[in-house]
């Protein structure tokens, strides 16, 4: 089945639409408080990490902090096993440029007029115009910078995405059937080799993580990947001890797959 990346403004409707049309299609729907429910279950400064961090552009400092960097690991192995088992809507979190080279994912940008999304925040958040427009620049520059910081990449190039729809033109519900429509023919698109790509992937992203969050372990330089044979571990250690915790992690978790241990000591 296909999966539904969809990228927003803040108060575009995204959250709505994108409930909306996992209901419909019986998808699982994969929010902020998926994510904090998921990065909670690994530990609870995690969860914590989760609600004060999410979306937010990093510092310099932050970026290359060893536990930002576990807290970013976590939030893209998330996005990876809820896509890697198909029929998922993902809002934002850099969910469109994680898995854009893969054909079943449709990449949507949803998007209003500023001042339709004053409005909308006005009504919903009960605040007065200046507020809400504070709040609209303040979220919106906070999730670009995210991305820019973390993907290099640029929130709003139309390259980005399949789709664009304008919330202030058209109502949720119409956006929402639009999806619907869509996806249930978008799943045609997937190859065995890309779905085999994704899980793989998940597979992968899933053993990073856990490396990276181990609280006796510290490899700022780590890459976990597949080559099309094995699982293969690249990064610098500082011990044996280091040396084969993270090999014993990454055969815990490798289902089976061939590993080769390419880490060397610092």
């Amino acid at each position: 089945m296909a999966i539904l990346s969809i990228s927003r403004e803040y108060q575009n409707g995204a959250p709505e639409i994108g409930r909306a049309v996992a209901d419909q299609l019986g998808y699982d729907f994969v929010d902020n408080h998926c994510v904090y429910t998921n990065l909670k279950a690994v530990g609870e400064k995690w969860g914590k990490l989760a609600e004060e961090l999410d979306e937010e552009r990093p510092s310099f400092w932050e970026k290359y902090d060893r536990e930002y960097q576990g807290f970013i690991a976590l939030i893209e192995s998330t996005i990876y096993e809820y896509a890697a088992k198909d029929q998922a809507v993902i809002l934002g979190r850099g969910s469109a440029f994680l898995l854009h080279d893969f054909p079943q994912v449709l990449k949507v940008r949803l998007y209003a007029p500023l001042e339709v999304r004053i409005e909308r925040v006005m009504l919903k958040d009960e605040v007065d115009r200046i507020t809400a427009e504070g709040l609209i620049e303040k979220t919106d520059k906070s999730r670009a910078g995210y991305i820019q910081t973390i993907y290099g990449k640029h929130l709003q190039d139309i390259e980005n995405y399949d789709l664009f729809f304008n919330t202030g033109i058209q109502t949720y519900d119409q956006v929402t059937q639009n999806l619907v429509e869509i996806l249930k023919g978008w799943d045609q698109r997937a190859t065995p080799e890309s779905r085999q790509r994704l899980k793989d992937l998940a597979l992968t992203a899933k053993i990073k993580a856990r490396i990276l969050t181990h609280p006796e372990l510290v490899i700022p330089t780590l890459e976990v990947f597949h080559d099309g044979q094995s699982i293969v571990l690249k990064g610098g250690v500082h011990s044996p001890k280091e040396y084969h915790l993270v090999e014993e992690i990454a055969r815990e978790e490798s289902g089976g797959y061939l590993l080769r241990n390419e880490l060397h000591y610092r």
